[in-house]
């Protein structure tokens, strides 16, 4: 737990809990000053201690008035982390990367099979995260409360050390049913957006010992990452295993999900279509 409480915060106050009303003052103050354009004002906020009954009345209170948010909230160490989404554009570049794989699975006629999680709260080893968006096969994961095999997850560009350790949590918590994160950096000061593609891969294993003998392990990997500044891109294409998203080997007509570089500079104007 340590990792979620501390990598990728640096610089970030811990602040103590005392109530619903100041939680929302100090979280207001923090996001007008993101939407205001200081991204050094930080995505994140850190508050402590909260019980897991004042963090259902947080979360009832988010409904009503604070949607944006998203929580990771560590229970042994009764510790929220609160990743607040600067404005409209980071929640359309989330939105719209969702919409372009759900339209690719569509175009092979299995729209139906997947269902969009969007902000769902998954629990994991003695903590609960949300998801930005989430993708879950209905065939081989039935019920909500089942994880999904895609997530999405977005921040600013100052943010990119923290978003990996939210892939990381995805992948671990889940004992490897999230098959595939994608993270989404976006700066919008300079109209760029950086993608990257964690999977759990099977590797070497560098650290083998008397106790630890396996010659591979499975580690966090970051498979892919994609560049779009303008009208130039790199890393393309994106490339999402159709097993790992259904589960299942692809059938006739079937086939990974890729997205073309194309694809994503169509998907880089619709992000910035209409930003001041």
């Amino acid at each position: 737990m340590d990792r979620y409480l501390n990598e990728g915060l640096e610089g970030v106050e811990r602040q103590h809990f005392r109530d619903t009303r100041s939680f929302n003052r100090a979280i207001q103050a923090q996001a007008d000053e993101l939407r205001s354009g200081n991204f050094s004002a930080g995505q994140y906020a850190v508050f402590s201690p909260v019980t897991e009954a004042q963090l259902a009345r947080l979360k009832s209170n988010r409904d009503d008035s604070h949607k944006s948010l998203r929580f990771l909230y560590l229970n042994d160490a009764e510790t929220l982390i609160v990743k607040i989404m600067p404005g409209p554009t980071h929640e359309t570049a989330t939105r719209e990367l969702a919409l372009i794989v759900r339209l690719k699975i569509g175009a092979m006629g299995l729209l139906r099979t997947v269902r969009d999680m969007g902000g769902t709260t998954y629990p994991g080893a003695a903590s609960q995260k949300d998801a930005d968006s989430a993708i879950r096969p209905t065939a081989f994961r039935p019920l909500e409360t089942d994880w999904p095999t895609v997530v999405f997850e977005c921040g600013v560009s100052e943010s990119l050390q923290r978003l990996r350790t939210d892939s990381n949590w995805w992948l671990a918590n889940s004992a490897h049913d999230v098959k595939i994160v994608l993270l989404i950096s976006v700066n919008k000061p300079q109209r760029t957006i950086h993608l990257e593609q964690w999977e759990d891969l099977t590797v070497p294993n560098p650290h083998i010992t008397r106790n630890n003998f396996n010659p591979l392990q499975i580690r966090p990997t970051k498979v892919n990452e994609i560049n779009i500044d303008g009208g130039t891109i790199t890393g393309t294409p994106l490339r999402l295993p159709f097993a790992k998203i259904f589960l299942r080997p692809a059938g006739p007509g079937e086939g990974d999900i890729v997205l073309s570089a194309q694809d994503l500079l169509d998907y880089s104007d619709d992000v910035w279509s209409g930003v001041p």
